[in-house]
């Protein structure tokens, strides 16, 4: 069984690091939305992040509410927050 978490890996690719990265390129965006292909596109560039990483990071913002998901976009589920 895979861990979510593991002591072995880098810091940089933990699931909240990523996923702090992730809310930097909505923020970043004109329309405060980021296509989950976009979202892959420049986390696999800027910081050699794996498709996995991507995944978990996305799913530690979707457990904790911060983000949305309007297919195939990624949005800050609640903006007055």
């Amino acid at each position: 069984m895979s861990n979510l978490f593991t002591k072995d890996e880098e810091f940089k690719n933990t699931a909240p690091i990523i996923g702090f990265e992730i809310l930097q390129l909505i923020r970043n965006s004109e329309d405060k939305r980021v296509s989950i292909f976009e979202v892959a596109k420049v986390l696999r560039k800027k910081s050699n992040t794996s498709a996995r990483g991507v995944y978990y990071g996305m799913i530690f913002l979707f457990s904790l509410g911060i983000v949305d998901f309007n297919e195939p976009y990624v949005v800050v589920a609640n903006e007055d927050q």
